[in-house]
Formats: C-alpha cells, structure tokens, sequence
C-alpha cells in the first residue's frame, strides 16, 4: 500500500510538470506564431521593441518609394496569413489596406489603424493626410502604447512582458523628447528647407517651419517653386538643405543653384538595418546644424 501511495504521489508530480511544461510550451508557440506585417519600417522596428520574438515583416521593400507602392497580389496574399497588421490609414502610404480591412478582421487578422487612434494632419500642399508622425517621438510613443494594447489582446498570457517591453521604450523616447526639446530650444532660425513635405509633425512639436522643394520625392520641381525657394534661401540666409536619400537629385539642383549644403535626414520610409533611436539622434544633429542651434 505504502508503495502504491509513493508510485502514485509520483505520477501526480509528473503529471503537475508535464502541465506545466506543456502550458509553457504553449505560451512560447503563440508567441513565436505571432505574425506581423506592416507597411513601413519605423513600424517594424517600434513592434520588435514590444514583441521580439514574433515573426515581424515590412511590406514596403528597401529602395521603394512608400508614397508610389503599389502592392502585388502576393503582398495582399500575405496578409491574410498574419496574426496582425499595423498601417496608417488613409495616406498614399498605404490607403489600399482600408480597401480590405473589413474582410482582414473577418477571417480573424487584428488590424490596427494608427489614424484611429492619433489624428493626422493634411499637408500643406494638398488635402491628403501626412503620415510622418512617426518622426515625432511624442507620437512614436503613442504607437508602440497601440502596438502593445493590440498584442496584449492577442497574447492575453503575456501581458506583463508586453508591458515591460513597452515602459522601457516608452523612457527611452520620452528621453529622445527631451533631446529634442533641449537640442532645438534655443536656435537662431526657425525655417529649414526640405526636399519633400516630412517635417510637419516634428517643426509643430519642436517650433521650427520647413518648407519643401517638392510635394514627394517622384515629382519635378517647377521653374516658379524653384525661383521662390531661391529667393527665400537668399533673403533668410539659409545655409543648409535637408534630404531623405530618395531626394538627393532634387535637393542637388536647388543646391547648385544657391551654394546650401545638403544634410542627409533619415526618414524610415523604407526597410534598412538601421537602429530608430540612433538615427533619430543623427536627425537632431542634422536639424541643430540647420537651426543654427547653441
């Protein structure tokens, strides 16, 4: 009898292991089944912070205008196999996807629009939205609370390590605001001319205005625009202008023209192995060196 208690308090601890091995084991695959695709990499880049260990994928190949993407059946095709999707909204980034969200979220795929929950603004140049909030640390803070909220429902288990994830980023930006606010707050200029429209949200947070040569990279400058920015650089003693890499030619006709130097600006349009909170201190320096910034 007394052997038979022992053999069964046995079998009871291993059948407490076996569970709990197995739970574990559970918990690690819905992690690592965590599939997420998202349109830009400052996207890819936030969802690595709160989710390291899912399988995470950019739409917009390295190289790629964003504002000219045309997706290809087997982009869309993709879609339907991901757990999540995180996109814009209704800009020329990536509108199509409001075309199919509705059938996305039926067959089960979590779909997070960022422009329901941060406001856009229009560009100045014309009635579309801007999507380059993401060039805001205020506003990148806000995308990856969205992130780990849409996560958190998804992988209810996993709440607190998605909450950790997100505070130490959440102070790591909120330590980029601040370099901002110190870097840009006492500058001897407040106008920077850019090759297209991508500071909006970054001058209105910092107090500084930018004006651009072009509306987006693919357009070519008019005569009149170019004389206007001719003008402007001269009569403001504007030494400098800001390029994203797709518009290097653009800003090196302006440049011949009025002798300003060009200062290359990351973006994050598109997939490259370059870490956000480091290039986004490189693009403080740019704009301090813009400002005329002590």
């Amino acid at each position: 009898m007394r052997n038979r208690g022992l053999i069964f308090s046995l079998f009871l601890t291993l059948a407490f292991l076996f569970i709990i091995f197995a739970c574990s084991q559970r918990q690690q695959k819905a992690e690592d089944n965590i599939k997420i695709y998202t349109t830009i990499y400052a996207f890819e880049q936030f969802s690595r912070w709160i989710i390291p260990d899912a399988q995470i994928h950019v739409l917009i190949p390295e190289g790629a205008d964003p504002h000219h993407f045309e997706p290809s059946l087997k982009d869309i095709q993709k879609l339907y196999t991901a757990t999540m999707i995180i996109y814009i909204g209704d800009t020329d980034i990536d509108r199509w996807i409001d075309r199919i969200k509705r059938e996305l979220a039926e067959k089960g795929v979590k779909v997070v629009r960022i422009q329901d929950h941060i406001p856009l603004r229009k560009y100045s140049a014309s009635n579309e939205f801007d999507p380059h909030l993401w060039l805001d640390p205020v506003f990148a803070t806000e995308i990856i609370k969205i992130i780990k909220n849409a996560v958190q429902e998804i992988a209810p288990e996993k709440k607190d390590i998605y909450e950790k994830n997100f505070l130490d980023y959440e102070s790591k930006l909120r330590d980029l605001d601040r370099a901002y606010r110190h870097g840009l707050s006492a500058c001897s200029k407040r106008n920077v001319i850019t090759t297209h429209e991508f500071l909006n949200y970054t001058g209105a947070r910092y107090g500084f205005n930018s004006y651009f040569i072009v509306h987006e990279p693919a357009e070519e400058p008019s005569v009149r625009r170019m004389k206007k920015l001719k003008d402007f650089i001269k009569e403001n003693s504007i030494k400098f202008i800001i390029s994203e890499q797709e518009g290097q030619n653009i800003a090196m006709a302006l440049s011949e023209e009025t002798g300003a130097k060009i200062l290359p600006f990351n973006t994050f349009h598109t997939k490259s192995q370059k870490d956000y909170l480091k290039e986004m201190q490189d693009n403080l320096k740019i704009l301090r060196e813009a400002l005329d910034c002590r």
